[in-house]
């Protein structure tokens, strides 16, 4: 009976290791993103650079590079017709952290409105 317990044990040390190991991200709901996002401004680090970029209610984000359009999916925030793919995101508060390939990609603060004005 004790190496059952064990062998319980260590099965799900090793189950909860695997999930830590693969990356898996607790994200936030496209609900939890459009209420943190949509009208307001992201400003913090992503590709060791920082960067602010607003995203309107039309569908759009304007950044220091021009902008272009963005959508809010089950897949993350993405940003179709580009390289940049989807970024999943963890909002906490007026804080998030991107995350893709279930690595972090970026840290920062939502700040209300259009800040780059």
């Amino acid at each position: 009976m004790t190496i059952r317990i064990i062998t319980r044990t260590a099965l799900a040390a090793t189950l909860a290791l695997g999930a830590f190991a693969t990356g898996a991200v607790a994200e936030s709901t496209v609900e939890e993103l459009r209420a943190a996002l949509v009208g307001n401004t992201f400003s913090g680090d992503m590709g060791g650079g920082g960067y602010a970029s607003y995203f309107a209610e039309d569908g759009t984000y304007e950044d220091a590079s021009g902008g272009g359009t963005y959508e809010i999916t089950e897949e993350g925030v993405c940003y179709p017709g580009t390289d940049f793919g989807c970024y999943q995101a963890q909002v906490d508060g007026d804080q998030l952290e991107w995350f893709q390939n279930g690595e972090s990609a970026g840290t920062g603060m939502i700040k209300q409105g259009n800040t780059l004005e």
